[in-house]
């Protein structure tokens, strides 16, 4: 299969500071809340991790139970942090696999902007797609999911 190329960027308004939307990749407790655990019915985690460094890592497999579905098995996240700097900006390098055969690579960067007492978050992601059935429509969409999360995870431990 040939790869397909593609990309795409989502810019979301948040009603919280830099600090508190940079503490939401930071910290390992706050990513996992809106990044990991909101996971759908018949996804599992079997392990995560998190070194939210340059050149640190982050890792994450699940499993899902979904015979006859084609997303049906275990899925890997592997993160490279490549550039972070503090309430600026992060460059990072992702594969996603599913039952050990990759179906995309990325090049994501994400942008943090004061924007009317919040933050703006623009989220840009360059991908190849090995698999015809992970376009780019699916990913964008994830990603908004999980920037809603996001959102949700901010006000829920606004103090």
């Amino acid at each position: 299969m040939t790869p397909l190329h593609d990309s795409f960027t989502l810019t979301r308004d948040i009603a919280a500071c830099r600090a508190h939307v940079w503490a939401c990749w930071e910290d390992p407790a706050l990513k996992r809340k809106w990044f990991v655990d909101n996971d759908s019915d018949g996804w599992s985690l079997e392990s995560y991790s998190l070194s939210f460094t340059r050149g640190g890592r982050e890792t994450g497999v699940w499993t899902v139970n979904a015979p006859g579905e084609p997303w049906h098995g275990r899925h890997r996240n592997d993160t490279t942090w490549l550039d972070i700097a503090p309430q600026d900006h992060i460059v990072y390098a992702y594969t996603m696999a599913l039952n050990d055969q990759i179906h995309s690579a990325s090049l994501a960067t994400v942008l943090f902007a004061d924007a009317d007492g919040g933050t703006r978050l623009t989220f840009t992601e360059q991908i190849v797609l090995y698999d015809s059935r992970y376009g780019v429509d699916n990913r964008r969409n994830g990603w908004s999911k999980l920037l809603d999360t996001l959102e949700t995870t901010l006000r829920e431990t606004a103090t």
